[in-house]
């Protein structure tokens, strides 16, 4: 009895879809009132106005400061206004720096100095490989600090962690 019910209310359901498309076709299709569609052309004003000609215009306004103090509650002196003169800005941007190329430096490794018994990493700059000792140099590159997974090392300015 079920499936009964089911397939009538399927047939039911595609009814109902068939007549609301065809309400919709009808509509789109058939209309025929095309004057709430149609929009009135306007003429198109164009005004070239040159940029050159605008003028920096002094303001015309003064606050009128005589009112009553709500906490002292009585009318403050009015200062008189300060003119300042417009000067012009001459803004010239920073001078721009290159980002570091940190790509160049690379941590090869290290050795243990079996005298001192200290960390001595191999550092690689710009294909030119040394042993280096905190502090040392190469190629403008400081060691400053030897850890074994890492360096700190600075260059140009900066410092930086590289690892291994």
């Amino acid at each position: 009895m079920e499936a009964g019910k089911n397939k009538k209310l399927t047939y039911l359901l595609i009814c109902a879809v068939v007549a609301v498309w065809g309400i919709i076709l009808y509509r789109v299709l058939f209309n025929n009132s095309d004057d709430d569609y149609q929009l009135k052309a306007q003429p198109v004003v164009k005004r070239a106005e040159p940029y050159d000609q605008y003028e920096l215009k002094r303001d015309t306004f003064r606050l009128a400061l005589n009112y009553r103090d709500p906490f002292v509650g009585m009318v403050q002196a009015v200062p008189k206004p300060v003119e300042i003169a417009a000067k012009p800005t001459n803004f010239a941007p920073a001078p721009f720096k290159p980002p570091i190329n940190w790509g160049v430096v690379k941590y090869k490794g290290y050795v243990i100095n079996p005298q001192t018994k200290k960390l001595v990493s191999i550092v690689e700059v710009s294909g030119k490989e040394r042993m280096l000792a905190e502090g040392e140099f190469l190629e403008g590159l400081k060691l400053l600090k030897n850890k074994k997974d890492s360096i700190l090392v600075y260059w140009q300015g900066k410092q930086k962690h590289i690892k291994q």
